[in-house]
């Protein structure tokens, strides 16, 4: 599908902004282990925080293949900042499909006009969300009010987004399609509480460390959907696509600079640059190879993302994810070898891309799971991107 004039006027913007602002700050906000802020701002005041809100309600209301062309171009400069964008662009999908029309005019416009920024937290101790999805973080009403107990881990954006949407079991239930329950609860509610921990190999500027829940409150309309829905209206496989999308921005952006350098190096005692070399130029083939299958592959499920159902977008996203997944570490890791001991030099890019890329496809679901269910699909038996079990709940 050829972009109109106006998706490349969009992925143009974010180009420019990301060759521009973005990128030059990614190595700062990687060493000092710290949220995007000044990069969040810049996003905002762009547009591109509102990139998935409705333009009825102020946003930018992309498509998806203009959204993931702009997740992965922002990648291309900083993968934080990308990452943390996606994590809220899928709140306010959330939002989108599930809110009242109520919600929608109260927290939309907190994104578009002051540039509030929503994260995502479903990740739990002792829960592997590659195998089943499983919440013991609880929630229960109290009058009119919700109550949250519990703990949960790899809390992106944590002291830096302004809300949490907070995934929960209804009264600690375990059957997930009858409870699981998102609360947006406000960065200031009493009773939320982090170690503030956060020293990772990559992915540092997620800032993303474990929070604590006792007893915090919120209103009675603070919750999205009925319970059990928020696995139905197939929002929650765009965090697959999206992955997909910065693990392929990230790869490119390593492979441009081993092709740069390649280029520009020159060896003794030929004299000649290090890009004549043959086993070079078969490394540089194999890793083209697979970045352009991968996007291939991405694109195409961006495509058609629209008019797929619940089960057909797992899928997409899964074989997006995984392709991704499988290009991005093998490009990441062999560009450190086709650039030589200076590719392990924090003064260049290719490090930090080595180690985001290891630690982004830490994401759920796992390889295993991506081709357990894209397996499940060949053979014809249907199954989401994620399976419900149960077990003991509670806080």
């Amino acid at each position: 599908m050829t972009p109109s004039v106006e998706q490349r006027r969009v992925v143009e913007r974010v180009q420019r902004l990301t060759r521009e602002r973005l990128a030059p700050r990614a190595a700062d906000y990687d060493l000092a282990g710290q949220n995007p802020v000044e990069s969040w701002r810049d996003l905002w005041a762009e547009g591109y925080l509102a990139a998935a809100i409705p333009r009825a309600h102020g946003g930018l209301g992309l498509d998806m293949p203009t959204y993931v062309a702009v997740i992965r171009t922002i990648a291309q400069g900083c993968a934080n900042t990308a990452m943390t964008l996606h994590m809220h662009s899928t709140v306010m999908r959330f939002i989108d499909v599930l809110g009242t029309e109520a919600q929608k005019r109260r927290y939309f416009p907190e994104v578009v006009r002051f540039g509030k920024l929503f994260g995502s937290w479903g990740s739990e101790p002792a829960v592997s969300l590659s195998r089943t999805f499983l919440m013991e973080t609880a929630i229960r009403r109290d009058g009119d009010d919700w109550v949250i107990e519990g703990v949960k881990h790899f809390c992106t954006m944590a002291l830096g987004a302004s809300y949490y949407m907070v995934w929960c079991a209804l009264d600690g239930e375990a059957d997930m399609g009858k409870a699981l329950l998102q609360a947006l609860v406000p960065a200031e509610t009493a009773g939320i509480a982090t170690d503030a921990k956060w020293n990772t190999l990559g992915m540092r500027a997620t800032f993303s460390p474990s929070v604590t829940f006792k007893g915090v409150r919120i209103g009675g309309d603070a919750t999205l959907g009925r319970p059990g829905s928020a696995m139905q209206v197939g929002v929650v496989e765009s965090f697959g696509l999206g992955y997909a999308a910065i693990y392929v921005g990230v790869a490119e952006a390593a492979l441009a600079f081993a092709i740069d350098y390649a280029r520009q190096r020159v060896v003794r005692p030929d004299n000649i640059a290090v890009a004549q070399d043959p086993t070079v130029q078969r490394h540089i083939g194999e890793l083209t190879a697979q970045l352009h299958a991968a996007r291939l592959v991405l694109e195409e499920a961006a495509a058609s993302w629209a008019d797929a159902d619940m089960v057909e977008r797992a899928l997409l996203a899964n074989r997006a994810k995984y392709l991704a997944t499988e290009a991005g570490l093998s490009v990441t890791s062999k560009v450190i070898q086709v650039v030589g001991g200076r590719g392990v030099y924090k003064d260049y890019p290719a490090e930090r891309a080595l180690r985001d890329v290891r630690t982004a496809t830490l994401m759920p679901p796992t390889v295993d799971r991506m081709l357990e269910a894209i397996g499940k699909s060949a053979l014809g038996i249907q199954e989401g991107m994620f399976r419900f079990g149960s077990g003991p709940q509670g806080a």
